[in-house]
């Protein structure tokens, strides 16, 4: 997982979220090189007012596990406020990637705040893939 912002802020946030596990897969990104050769969405209008965002919220309030997830989510922000280290980042949309070698073998764009790809599906994509480089079904 990549992010804008700065190791030190990036281990205050591991810290706060008591994140467990994994800490050797989280990557800083203070200059947003990544996303700016991704090319991934940004702006106002996408972090803010964009009619995705409503549509994102409502499919997780529908499909996955409703109010009790993003209150989960909240409670754990409630005193964490990290501004990235550029103004410009803080209007930054996420994606989802995965590569292989050279190969993209999947790509979605967040088109909005909480328009996320399902992590399920990227999952699974994966470890095929996975089981596809190591010659096993």
């Amino acid at each position: 997982m990549v992010s804008v912002g700065t190791p030190d802020k990036c281990q205050i946030l591991i810290d706060h979220l008591e994140f467990k596990g994994g800490e050797e897969y989280l990557f800083v990104d203070p200059e947003n090189k990544l996303y700016d050769s991704l090319v991934l969405n940004r702006g106002i209008k996408e972090t803010f007012f964009s009619i995705e965002t409503a549509f994102a919220f409502l499919d997780r309030f529908t499909t996955s596990g409703g109010m009790k997830d993003l209150t989960e989510v909240l409670s754990k922000w409630n005193k964490a406020f990290f501004i990235p280290p550029k103004q410009e980042q803080a209007f930054l949309q996420g994606g989802t990637f995965v590569f292989d070698g050279q190969d993209t073998i999947y790509a979605h764009y967040d088109a909005s705040t909480g328009a996320h790809s399902d992590i399920e599906e990227v999952i699974g994509l994966a470890a095929q893939r996975q089981k596809l480089r190591l010659g096993t079904r």
